[in-house]
């Protein structure tokens, strides 16, 4: 096993760019959310949904395509036993770090394999169905006011809005977000990093092996801890990538290398 102390990720602290930054997020765009409740044919609606989210969803993952790409070089280096050079150690440091993994001993090519478990884009067709079913197609008071159609909580006073109905003795708010861009970023950063998806992770990395690069049915295995409704939750994002046909919206283009 191929490896390269890591205890100079410690010092580097050198600026770099911000487009070399893993943990680099754009400023939100100016957008323009339909009126997702003015539509009253369901197709339609539907349909305008898939395009507005779309877009929106492919450029997140085209940003962790990128970061993959690159952790995929620097673990091809380290199996032809080179050295990772100081700025390749700094990028890595920082994406250690964004995708929550503690920065150990030595980097080798167990540690890359392990975040290539994280860094991984996750199918249209699954973050589609996921969008449609948390918002209400668009329509909920969360995906309107806060920009947030996953459903994701926060945990500080005044990190988004307080729900209508919650629990006794329970703190959590609904994240409020800048744009919808920024809610699919946390969404999706959230799947590759949380403890409660791992199964999830495991099940992609296994896909990959299978070249199975239409792999949203699968994944929908890794979400039972998604919603207090457990299995139930799982075969209806299940029901929605099938009756919306929802492989159709992930593109053999967006494959990644294993």
């Amino acid at each position: 096993m191929k490896w390269f102390p890591i205890t100079l990720l410690l010092l580097l602290t050198i600026e770099v760019p911000a487009e070399e930054n893993p943990t680099a997020v754009s400023q939100p765009r100016n957008e323009r959310v339909p009126d997702f409740s003015a539509y009253r044919d369901v197709r339609l609606k539907k349909r305008v949904f898939f395009e507005f989210m779309l877009p929106r969803i492919r450029e997140v993952n085209a940003k962790i395509r990128n970061q993959r790409t690159r952790l995929i070089t620097l673990s091809g280096k380290l199996e032809a036993g080179l050295v990772l050079q100081r700025g390749e150690l700094q990028y890595l440091s920082r994406l250690l770090k964004r995708y929550r993994m503690k920065a150990p001993f030595k980097v080798d090519t167990l540690l890359m394999n392990q975040l290539l478990e994280r860094v991984d884009i996750l199918p249209a067709s699954l973050v589609l169905a996921q969008s449609a079913n948390e918002s209400g197609w668009g329509t909920s008071r969360f995906a309107i006011e806060a920009n947030n159609y996953f459903g994701l909580w926060c945990f500080s006073r005044g990190c988004g809005l307080k729900p209508s109905s919650r629990d006794e003795g329970m703190a959590h708010e609904v994240a409020s977000y800048n744009s919808v861009q920024q809610g699919i970023i946390a969404y999706m950063h959230n799947i590759n990093t949380h403890k409660a998806y791992r199964e999830l992770r495991m099940i992609r990395s296994e896909q990959r092996l299978l070249q199975n690069h239409f792999m949203g049915l699968q994944l929908t295995d890794g979400l039972h801890r998604y919603s207090e409704r457990g299995e139930d939750y799982v075969r209806e994002i299940k029901q929605m990538i099938r009756v919306n046909k929802l492989h159709e919206y992930t593109l053999a283009s967006n494959a990644l290398p294993t």
